[in-house]
């Protein structure tokens, strides 16, 4: 489990921030888009949980469900076309719209620059830039139709100005999205389409916590002036704010929730 039963259940009572609304939520089987769905539809909104891990996916929906929001689970691996489409399509076939599209499936990779390969490249680029690019444009014409939408891209304080060794990937990648997002926030604004992007800096996550660079790890938390990671419910609010409508004049916005990195000395 990603997050703690005390922070799940710490849950500030719901307000119908995003109340009827349809959210489709990419990688919402662990991590931030888990805490992510859990809070969307605490918050009245009927939540499409999506990633490749069924039993982790069906599990979400079903701690939706039982205490008593909305949710379903379709699997898709974001890496293949037909996924995606059958996962756009099923969820119009199941809501009748898309309200809210979070893109936040992801992968990664530390690797040194001059041991990166064209698998590599191919494989980043497929999950972590292109699935969200087809994701938006399969979604865009059906928030057009209805009159508008919300689109949040999950991408990474390593895309911006901080520049940790062995990134070079896995920057290169969320920063692209970064720019893809503003620019197409500035073709669909006078559509009634928002599309911002969220930052997290270093964020407790069981694929950082279980991953491979366990001194990168101590590492980037020493920089924080907080002294500690995010939360992934820390992560999730800042994402149910973006794609609520209480920001409803902010778009081609990126959002940085880092604990104050980025603001410390010497970054």
């Amino acid at each position: 489990m990603a997050y703690t039963e005390g922070e799940i259940t710490s849950l500030r009572q719901a307000s119908g921030r995003v109340a009827g609304k349809v959210a489709l939520i990419t990688g919402s089987t662990s991590g931030i888009g888990r805490a992510s769905a859990v809070l969307f539809a605490w918050e009245g909104a009927k939540v499409v949980v999506s990633g490749r891990r069924t039993e982790r996916g069906e599990a979400v929906a079903g701690e939706i469900r039982d205490r008593g929001g909305e949710a379903v689970y379709i699997r898709a691996d974001m890496t293949r076309e037909e996924d995606i489409q059958s996962l756009v399509k099923t969820t119009l076939d199941t809501y009748g719209r898309i309200d809210i599209l979070f893109n936040n499936a992801g992968y990664m990779m530390n690797k040194p620059t001059m041991e990166i390969t064209r698998e590599d490249w191919d494989r980043y680029l497929n999950l972590d830039a292109y699935s969200y690019l087809r994701m938006m444009q399969l979604t865009l014409p059906i928030m057009e139709k209805q009159g508008g939408g919300v689109i949040l891209n999950c991408t990474s304080l390593a895309a911006v100005d901080i520049n940790i060794p062995d990134n070079t990937l896995y920057g290169f990648m969320k920063a692209g999205v970064n720019h893809m997002s503003r620019v197409i926030a500035a073709e669909y604004a006078g559509k009634n389409i928002r599309v911002n992007t969220l930052l997290p800096g270093l964020i407790e996550t069981e694929m950082v916590r279980n991953g491979p660079n366990g001194d990168r790890y101590d590492f980037i938390k020493t920089m924080n002036p907080m002294g500690r990671p995010g939360t992934i419910l820390e992560a999730a609010y800042a994402a149910l704010f973006l794609c609520s409508d209480e920001s409803a004049y902010i778009t081609a916005t990126s959002l940085v929730i880092d604990g104050g990195v980025r603001g410390s000395a010497g970054v």
